[in-house]
């Protein structure tokens, strides 16, 4: 520990550092084109098209087509749940203080998980914190920051003695998948520890929950199949995009992208990569947080095509990632895994950030045409990178598991 600096000071230089950076933009939306994130000149966007919906419900209309109410005429593309904010009072009008209200439950959540050592951790989680995804989130409120802040309790929950905290852990995973579906696939972190009765118990009352989601929400899936935007380009990620590139479209791709993952873990489940590791006691809660982070990216990574807020998830990535390829009783290989993931995760973090800023750099001053297809290569080239990505942290989440199946089925 670097003198004067305990783990206590180095946490509040994190929150000074992080707030003055999000503050600076709040004052000052102009830099937002150095980070590649498009203002739009409109705050909170995302909630106001959630509001908005609301608001025409109340009128009579039906959210689930294109809304005059909202400023893009986004419909409503998530569950009913959101439709219920009109019933406390909520219109259009309370958009900015909603937002804001938003934004304040989901930094301490994401803060009080981040605890420097050290100021090389330090610079390290701020390197996640100040990413353009989450500046992206945050500028426009998009309500994965709600499904993040009711996560973020669940691995304390699994991680309590009392068995009531564990079926809270299950019930905020159910809440979570009701407010917009893919937090179902995070009922994976319920294998976590405990005995075999403990892990069936947890994976039973998980399944319970889950299907009495899928069948209230299931509607809203189809009134919404049809009309729900794509995310392509610069500042979206999914394994389709290297696909549709190859020509490979629709539900060819989303099969062959699914088959190309099932290989990979495979691969991981018949490898000796993590032959004789098992997390130190120390860093589980690390450890839970991260599988968890890294099943709702993989699996929105392999399911579809995603706007590049949904990596605040990888703020659960981060503790481990900065810890286990210093850890001396790590395998080399798992170390070695560790080490590549973080370097590829950074890259995932700001590529797109850079070439956007490029390109809002050169536009106006070369051809649309020219700055188009710039963008359009950039995008090309990084798509093995982000494959590459993802293809690490199913090694992760394939140990993880594995060793949870041994548990679920009493082979341990």
């Amino acid at each position: 520990m670097t003198a004067g600096l305990s783990p206590r000071r180095l946490w509040w230089l994190l929150v000074a550092f992080f707030t003055a950076y999000v503050l600076s933009f709040a004052f000052f939306p102009g830099l937002y084109w150095l980070v590649g994130v498009n203002h739009l000149g409109v705050w909170f966007l995302d909630t106001y098209a959630i509001l908005a919906s609301n608001d025409a419900l109340s009128l009579g209309r039906d959210p689930w087509i294109a809304n005059p109410l909202d400023p893009l005429r986004r419909p409503h593309v998530y569950s009913h749940w959101w439709l219920y904010l009109r019933d406390l009072g909520l219109t259009r009008a309370h958009n900015f203080w909603f937002g804001i209200a938003l934004i304040a439950a989901f930094l301490p959540a994401a803060l009080v998980r981040l605890r420097p050592r050290g100021p090389g951790e330090l610079l390290w989680y701020l390197a996640v914190l100040c990413s353009s995804p989450v500046l992206l989130a945050l500028n426009r409120a998009n309500n994965d920051l709600a499904v993040f802040v009711l996560l973020a309790p669940v691995v304390p929950c699994l991680l309590s003695e009392r068995r009531f905290a564990h079926l809270l852990a299950v019930l905020l995973i159910g809440a979570a998948a009701a407010l917009k579906f893919y937090p179902a696939i995070g009922g994976l972190v319920l294998l976590a520890g405990g005995t075999s009765r403990d892990v069936r118990l947890r994976v039973l009352a998980g399944a319970l929950v889950l299907a009495a989601v899928a069948v209230n929400v299931a509607p809203d899936l189809v009134r919404f199949a049809g009309v729900a935007p794509k995310a392509e380009g610069l500042m979206t990620f999914g394994a389709v995009n290297l696909l549709e590139a190859a020509g490979i479209h629709g539900r060819r791709a989303l099969a062959l992208g699914l088959v190309v993952g099932a290989l990979a873990a495979t691969a991981f489940w018949r490898s000796h990569v993590f032959e004789g590791w098992r997390i130190a006691p120390e860093d589980r809660a690390a450890w839970l947080s991260f599988v968890l982070g890294a099943v709702l990216l993989t699996g929105c990574f392999f399911t579809g095509t995603n706007f590049a807020y949904r990596w605040i998830f990888a703020l659960w990535l981060a503790p481990l990632l900065w810890r286990l390829p210093r850890a001396a009783t790590a395998p080399a290989s798992v170390r070695g895994l560790a080490r590549l993931t973080a370097v590829l995760l950074m890259v995932a973090l700001w590529a797109d950030a850079a070439a956007s800023a490029v390109v809002g750099l050169m536009t106006g001053r070369l051809p649309g045409a020219a700055v188009e297809r710039w963008a359009d290569r950039f995008f090309l080239f990084e798509q093995p990178v982000t494959w590459a990505l993802f293809a690490c942290l199913l090694g992760f989440l394939t140990h993880f598991t594995r060793t949870g199946l041994r548990t679920l089925l009493g082979r341990d």
